[in-house]
């Protein structure tokens, strides 16, 4: 897992190479709780023309609070406004071990693809279903 230095590192070379990323912290009243990075991407596939959560985190301290869904319905009202583009999908992809990323995600809405990227479980979620 990347740390958010990590991620901050990559969204700003990818933002050079003329991507769109946007880092964005997640707060609770003046407590950061969380970081989410999302991307838009230009790629074959299932990333061509459509959104990517590149990154979702919630700190230690504020897991198991309730959290998941509020932050994720920021999400898709963020990307619905399209940034950087229309798009009918927002993609993401998860370590196939990590069983509470994958039943929030599924439960949530998002839908396994069956597809392997990078070692991690892709599944999308239809943005033309209202939440």
């Amino acid at each position: 897992m990347a740390t958010n230095a990590i991620s901050l590192a990559e969204a700003y070379v990818y933002t050079k190479n003329g991507d769109f990323v946007a880092p964005l912290a997640v707060y609770d009243n003046d407590a950061i709780i969380g970081f989410v990075m999302i991307a838009y991407d230009k790629k074959i596939g299932i990333s061509s023309g459509n959104y990517l959560l590149f990154r979702f985190m919630i700190d230690k301290n504020f897991q198991n609070q309730g959290y998941f869904k509020p932050i994720m319905d920021k999400v898709l009202d963020y990307v619905r406004t399209a940034p950087a583009g229309l798009s009918n999908k927002l993609w993401l992809s998860y370590e196939p071990e990590n069983e509470q990323a994958r039943f929030c995600y599924l439960s949530y809405g998002f839908k396994e693809t069956g597809e392997i990227s990078e070692n991690e479980v892709v599944a999308i979620y239809d943005l033309t279903i209202e939440k």
